[in-house]
């Protein structure tokens, strides 16, 4: 079996954006990669970390160019950290797309990925544009993991995701427990996830240890919403 593939991209430097610089993005997603079994396939930081790396190549209005099929798409989990809103993830950089992640832009695992995670303030809030759009994004996906309200500038949430999916939890609890271990009560994990006939997303493990289902099926699946308290 092929090793599983791990990417990664963060964002500190927010230039003359309205959004403020953050400390720990770099050091939380690199612990993350290096901390979890498998290969680290690519790490974008800062000015290098873009947009498009998320989207495919042609979907929603401002996206000629999107290059998910080499980044975000050909990996098994892709994770970010930095700032992001009900819209999407936002990066440093407006010179490679527009710097935000749209729902109408990413497709996401009809290459590879099986998981992404967005570690950013309110992607996964309940009535944004992810949740309201989570059946184009998702083809074949299985998870995305993240927030449904503000969350905290950590150092460890990325490598306590990993030691966890590392020992087995699933999938799903290996993020709340990350979450619970590195927020207050005031913040709310979130996820979404698909399921469709014969898939088990649900008791899935990280590929080294234990069991992962089959991709879901886009025509046919059920997408799950489940957002917790810390």
């Amino acid at each position: 079996m092929a090793e599983s593939e791990i990417g990664i991209e963060w964002v500190q430097d927010y230039h003359s954006w309205s959004w403020p610089d953050l400390m720990n993005c770099k050091a939380e997603a690199e612990r993350f990669q290096n901390r979890l079994d498998g290969v680290a396939t690519f790490n974008w930081g800062d000015d290098y970390a873009w947009d498009e790396d998320f989207e495919q190549q042609g979907a929603g209005f401002w996206n000629p160019a999107g290059t998910d099929d080499i980044y975000a798409d050909n990996v098994d989990i892709v994770f970010y950290s930095g700032h992001g809103s009900s819209i999407g993830p936002h990066f440093g950089v407006s010179s490679h797309d527009s710097g935000e992640v749209h729902h109408d832009e990413l497709r996401l695992g009809d290459k590879d990925a099986e998981w992404a995670v967005f570690d950013a303030c309110f992607v996964l809030s309940e009535g944004g544009k992810y949740y309201n759009n989570c059946w184009d994004i998702f083809q074949g996906l299985h998870f995305i993991l993240g927030f449904h309200t503000v969350t905290h500038d950590s150092a460890s949430r990325g490598e306590n995701f990993a030691d966890y999916l590392n020992d087995g939890e699933t999938v799903r609890n290996a993020w709340i427990k990350a979450c619970q271990d590195t927020e207050g009560s005031s913040t709310e994990w979130a996820y979404l996830r698909a399921d469709s006939s014969g898939t088990t997303t649900y008791n899935e493990q990280w590929i080294s240890a234990g069991t992962v289902s089959k991709d879901p099926d886009p025509a046919t699946q059920t997408i799950y919403y489940l957002r917790g308290t810390c």
